[in-house]
């Protein structure tokens, strides 16, 4: 039964995982028997209440009972349809997904242990997957679609502001969006329950969603409803801190978010992908870093800051590869000569192979 619920959640998407014995340990881990052999009927990601109906023999009362408890544990999710209203409940992919829901309450008990560890062995897993089979694999990589985008630090943006869209500034994905939820930071509580503190000590409450999502989080008591004020003052203190805005989209790749993540390198789960060797760095950014060279002095703040290690130090000169700079800002935006700025370019996608682990 077990490989079975496996297969469901490998194809729900996300980014491809093996089912090994560390996946179905997880799964054990996160929810009961019961609750995986409900899970059996999924064989599409997403169903409406009618077509499950239709695939269980529980009663109305045990069914709404067993729904509930499995979005409470974040194994499943319910939205209501753009165009009907009518609830639609999917299964959520693995990575990114199931693995984070389990951090989103900033808990840290038994459980929570439990799967941190799992986790870091099943990284460990994927990393000596894609590093043994590394250049099939990463040529594969290159047909995939981003995940996420980088969205600047907005007062490093120089550029004519009529030709800046909403999109690419905090300001407008926040004030387009009604509906706001915060929560703690999985990847960094996922790092703690594993005893290994962010080296930034960056906040906890920093993660964001809007709309549908934003509410299914709050209804489940995953994320609380904040308000676009409160939204803003918490990404300002993220910049200082030294966090790259990232904004998450699951359709629309330009534009529509339906999440907002605050990242350090130390404990970003799309980080630790690439650190270690699983996956590349792809993202989209619609700006690029630029130094002057008369105000550079080389003091190296860029090159410390830089989540990406794309600026290195020559001859007291600042000098940034370009191919790897995901336009952030974090460097201008901590440079104490104003040496460093951002240039507008429109949608670049970057594609930074996963390092060759010796």
């Amino acid at each position: 039964m077990w490989q079975r619920v496996a297969r469901n959640f490998v194809s729900a998407g996300g980014i491809p995982i093996p089912i090994t014995n560390t996946l179905i340990k997880l799964l054990q881990t996160l929810m009961k028997e019961d609750q995986a052999k409900f899970l059996l009927i999924f064989r599409k990601r997403s169903l409406n209440i009618d077509q499950i109906k239709a695939k269980t023999e529980l009663d109305d009362i045990a069914l709404i009972k067993m729904l509930n408890e499995l979005m409470d544990n974040g194994i499943i999710i319910g939205l209501p349809s753009r165009s009907t209203g009518i609830m639609v409940y999917s299964l959520v992919s693995i990575l990114p997904g199931l693995i984070e829901y389990p951090f989103m309450r900033g808990e840290k008990g038994k459980m929570q242990k439990e799967v941190a560890k799992l986790m870091d062995v099943l990284f460990d897993e994927l990393s000596h997957l894609t590093q043994s089979n590394y250049d099939v694999i990463v040529e594969q990589f290159k047909g995939g679609n981003p995940m996420d985008r980088v969205v600047p630090v907005e007062k490093e943006i120089e550029t004519n502001l009529e030709v800046v869209l909403p999109y690419e500034v905090i300001t407008g994905i926040i004030e387009r969006n009604e509906i706001i939820s915060v929560n703690h930071c999985y990847c960094r509580n996922w790092k703690n329950n594993l005893q290994d503190q962010c080296k930034l000590e960056s906040p906890k409450l920093s993660c964001f969603q809007f709309g549908r999502y934003a509410q299914f989080l709050i209804d489940h008591n995953f994320g609380k409803s904040i308000s676009k004020e409160e939204a803003t003052k918490i990404l300002k203190e993220a910049e200082d801190d030294g966090l790259i805005h990232k904004a998450i989209h699951l359709k629309n790749p330009g534009q529509e978010e339906d999440a907002f993540c605050n990242c350090c390198n130390c404990c970003c789960q799309f980080f630790q992908l690439y650190k270690r060797g699983i996956f590349p760095f792809h993202t989209l950014t619609y700006y690029i870093a630029r130094v002057d060279e008369n105000r550079c002095i080389g003091c190296g703040t860029c090159a410390q800051k830089c989540p990406i290690e794309a600026i290195e130090l020559k001859d007291t000169l600042s000098i940034t590869n370009l191919d790897k700079c995901i336009g952030c800002g974090l460097c201008a935006h901590h440079c104490p000569e104003k040496a460093r700025s951002l240039e507008r370019t429109g949608l670049r996608e970057v594609f930074i192979p996963p390092p060759q682990i010796v």
